[in-house]
């Protein structure tokens, strides 16, 4: 079943927003632009078992990933960029998803895939295995894999669609840590943002959240509009609907948003009130998608 990255994206239930008060020094407010749970909703919309192996011990975790990369089979691993050398920062992000695909046993490494990186990368076991364990709630990963030996295909493509995109509008609707609740939060506290001693990095790193970090520009909105688009061939209430269109215009907001936060992270004093106007024009954008997939897709 050969799928784009988009549909991917979509059949996960990518779309969320999830603010958080953070638990890592110099970052006091985090937000994610995708939802929470991504990996596992792309195999549970397609009707496919998942389930995450964890190990207590590094070394358990470490034998593990190396026994599935001698029988050739992939594995999804959970991990915090700070520790994979190639990201060359200091900030702890936990939760970013990787594909290992072949242990080194000459150098003890492993070659691995990322986000928009298109050649293999080869990571230093000592490296992966720091970054495979985060303690820091709410991003604890104790070794995390899913690394099944086969994979029995479930659901039929339009039936998994439809199946995501109602799952991902009723949870961006009705959640309380996900969705539109998180970008209310957003809108009330970003004076707080502003105000704060490190305020500018934090602008500035919900910026790359949303327009750099793999995201495909407008806090993940393009590529699922890019989703949308795919499926309107087999799902005729997109285009009746006008999704694509409201979510492009979702996408738009985002990016006008990540602008602002950006010029904003430059300022000495941040303009909160330009800011504020940007979130509430997503909110709005994002609350007439919402509402019209609900009307699209009415639960059945």
């Amino acid at each position: 079943m050969p799928m784009s990255e988009a549909m991917c994206f979509g059949l996960g239930g990518g779309l969320g927003v999830t603010y958080l008060r953070s638990p890592f020094e110099g970052l006091p407010y985090i937000v994610h632009v995708r939802s929470m749970g991504f990996e596992p909703r792309v195999f549970e919309n397609l009707g496919i078992a998942f389930a995450w192996q964890e190990f207590e011990k590094e070394e358990n975790a470490t034998t593990a990933l190396r026994n599935q990369l001698n029988k050739g089979k992939p594995a999804l691993l959970l991990t915090n960029i700070r520790h994979l050398p190639y990201y060359g920062t200091d900030t702890d992000f936990p939760g970013h998803a990787i594909v290992a695909w072949q242990f080194d046993e000459a150098s003890e490494s492993v070659y691995v895939t990322d986000t928009e990186r298109e050649a293999l990368i080869k990571v230093p076991e000592t490296s992966l295995i720091a970054a495979r364990y985060s303690t820091l709630p709410p991003f604890i990963h104790l070794g995390n894999m899913f690394s099944p030996d086969t994979l029995e295909k479930g659901l039929d493509l339009p039936s998994a669609v439809r199946r995501a995109i109602m799952e991902n509008s009723y949870r961006m609707l009705t959640e309380p840590d996900d969705g539109l609740a998180s970008l209310e939060c957003w809108e009330k506290e970003i004076d707080q943002w502003c105000q704060h001693k490190s305020g500018q990095w934090t602008l500035r790193f919900a910026y790359q959240v949303i327009e750099k970090r793999g995201t495909g520009g407008g806090g993940f909105r393009k590529m699922y509009g890019d989703f949308l688009e795919e499926s309107s061939e087999f799902l005729p209430e997109i285009s009746e609907w006008r999704l694509v269109n409201l979510m492009r215009d979702a996408s738009e907001k985002w990016s006008e948003f990540a602008l602002a936060l950006k010029q904003e992270s430059e300022n000495n004093s941040p303009n909160a009130v330009r800011l504020r106007s940007c979130i509430h024009k997503i909110i709005v954008s994002e609350k007439r998608y919402l509402e019209s997939t609900q009307k699209a897709f009415p639960d059945e």
